[in-house]
């Protein structure tokens, strides 16, 4: 992998690190992300006004599916960041490169290299360093704690990252092949456009749950924090997106994996979460699992 590719994915994790800090540190993370939605439409339309998206037929079924996906991941991350702890739900949320090879072997009878078993076995041992709430380590803990209200609302994110990363690697590849666009325009783009279409539902799922003055006040005294978070989100795919056009999607996620440890040193000094130490170990491991199984 080149040397700017690895330094886009590292300038992309921090920034998906931080957006996730600013929404878990908001008053109520599934109203932020109702405002971050209309600021994303708006650039859109300013982006798409400047500049008309060109976007080959064979893409808009991928662009369609992602944002189905993206609708139910925003709506199992923000439940997750109302009930559970950044340092704890981000990680595991973050563990999808870990199980697709896993699912391939099961369903799809593909074979994993022993370095590959490893890193998924060190994936596997960091998911139950995150799940234990005890002074110590008990696996009995681990199985309780599964069934924990922000458990199962990680894992059910974590299910939506893996269908989108599939389908995304599948549409850029599609629109690098089909369009004559400049590549970055091309990732800006495709993140613009499945992102307000995945947006616009949220919004209106959120009108239909929430209270309007709720919304208003939420939007009136956090505006900054929304534009922070859509800004940094923008940043983040659109440089994933960017790099999956050259390089394989297993080293982009391997290398993208850093951004839990970013996320961990947030939760644990920024916001005071308990267990850190244990769950920077654990993020430790949980990227050294994803690079055995990147580069075997």
């Amino acid at each position: 992998m080149a040397f700017t590719s690895i330094a886009l994915i590292l300038l992309s994790a921090f920034c998906h690190a931080l957006w996730n800090f600013y929404s878990k540190s908001s008053r109520d993370t599934r109203i932020l992300f109702f405002w971050c939605g209309f600021y994303t439409v708006a650039i859109a339309f300013i982006a798409f006004g400047i500049k008309h998206p060109v976007i080959p037929k064979s893409v808009w079924i991928y662009i369609a599916a992602s944002a189905l996906v993206h609708l139910f991941y925003r709506l199992f991350l923000t439940h997750a960041y109302t009930v559970g702890e950044i340092s704890f739900v981000y990680p595991i949320t973050r563990a999808a490169p870990a199980f697709l090879p896993l699912f391939a072997f099961i369903f799809l009878n593909e074979r994993i290299s022993a370095q590959g078993l490893v890193g998924i076995l060190c994936v596997m041992a960091s998911i139950v360093l995150y799940q234990q709430r005890e002074a110590r380590i008990q696996f009995t803990a681990f199985l309780r704690y599964l069934r924990e209200p922000d458990s199962l609302w990680a894992y059910a994110t974590l299910a939506s990252v893996i269908g989108y990363s599939l389908i995304d690697k599948q549409g850029m590849s599609e629109f690098h092949r089909y369009s004559t666009d400049v590549p970055l325009w091309r990732a800006v783009t495709y993140y613009l456009m499945e992102n307000s279409i995945s947006q616009v539902f949220y919004g209106l799922s959120c009108l239909a749950r929430f209270p309007h003055q709720q919304i208003t006040e939420i939007g009136r005294s956090e505006w900054k924090r929304a534009l922070g978070v859509v800004g940094l989100s923008l940043t983040s795919y659109s440089l994933i997106l960017y790099v999956l056009m050259t390089e394989k999607v297993s080293y982009v996620t391997a290398v993208r994996q850093c951004s839990v440890i970013f996320v961990v040193l947030l939760g644990g000094y920024a916001l005071k979460e308990a267990y850190t130490k244990r769950r920077l170990i654990a993020a430790v491991v949980m990227v050294l699992g994803i690079f055995l199984i990147a580069y075997q």
